[in-house]
């Protein structure tokens, strides 16, 4: 029998030669976010390093969800929160930097109206100051001894106190006239009441002053006018007696004056 001749022994692999292990994957924008979150901090009053560092966390936040596990996740929500910070205090020292040029104009303006108010204070008081020295003066120059003064009143003859004018009535204004040409054309034509005539004339378009004085001035009989009114409504239709004097009545007659119309025409 034949020697079983050993095989070849397996070999093993050379560590030298083994495989790299996998490079970790990168996120630049989570990167870029924090660091823009940070310098938001120091430079509040440019809000383009906030806003950028905002954008690109969100953009890092996105990418690290594509990961496994998830790279720069850390980084870009730190860079979001630094960004929102510095925005914010970026909003603040910008309002309160308004505020205080605000403030400082507003104490200006009231210091320079406080002055203006102090130099025209002072200002009258020395124009009445000179004032008074003024009328100080023409005091002591026109002073004159009192028995010169009571001797002059002796000698000379009292003037006769003057009569006052007697106030002349105003003239009629051109409306009045003409309110009171148009009231007896009325009349002319046709029978009114006093209240009648004045409610005729306003619908005219004169005023209710005007046409008060233009009823006042015509020369009218109102027992005659309603007598007038009485005797046109039963020349058009029948009236009981009662109704009469409520028509005349409602046409701006006096009760007394829509008796007597009444009593005039036979009812």
């Amino acid at each position: 029998m034949s020697a079983i001749q050993p095989g070849p022994a397996p070999s093993t692999p050379n560590p030298a030669y083994g495989t790299r292990p996998p490079t970790p994957a990168t996120n630049g924008a989570a990167t870029a976010s924090l660091v823009l979150g940070i310098v938001s901090l120091f430079l509040s009053l440019l809000f383009l390093p906030s806003v950028l560092g905002l954008v690109l966390g969100v953009v890092g936040a996105n990418r690290a969800k594509r990961t496994t596990p998830p790279v720069g996740r850390e980084k870009a929500v730190w860079g979001i929160v630094l960004s929102a910070v510095g925005l914010v205090l970026g909003i603040g020292l910008v309002a309160l930097i308004g505020n205080a040029a605000t403030t400082v104009d507003e104490a200006a303006q009231d210091t320079a109206v406080v002055q203006e108010d102090v130099s025209g204070d002072v200002a009258d008081d020395d124009g009445d100051e000179a004032s008074a020295e003024s009328a100080t003066a023409d005091d002591g120059q026109t002073e004159e001894p009192v028995g010169k003064e009571s001797a002059d009143e002796e000698s000379t003859p009292k003037k006769p106190a003057k009569e006052k004018p007697v106030a002349e009535e105003p003239a009629e204004t051109v409306s009045q006239a003409n309110a009171r040409e148009s009231a007896a054309s009325y009349l002319d034509y046709t029978a009114f009441s006093k209240s009648g005539l004045v409610e005729q004339l306003e619908f005219e378009g004169f005023s209710t002053a005007d046409a008060e004085y233009a009823v006042e001035q015509v020369e009218v009989d109102w027992m005659e006018q309603a007598v007038k009114a009485a005797q046109n409504y039963l020349d058009h239709t029948s009236f009981s007696r009662a109704g009469l004097v409520d028509q005349l009545e409602f046409e701006g007659f006096t009760p007394e004056q829509a008796a007597h119309g009444a009593d005039a025409v036979g009812l």
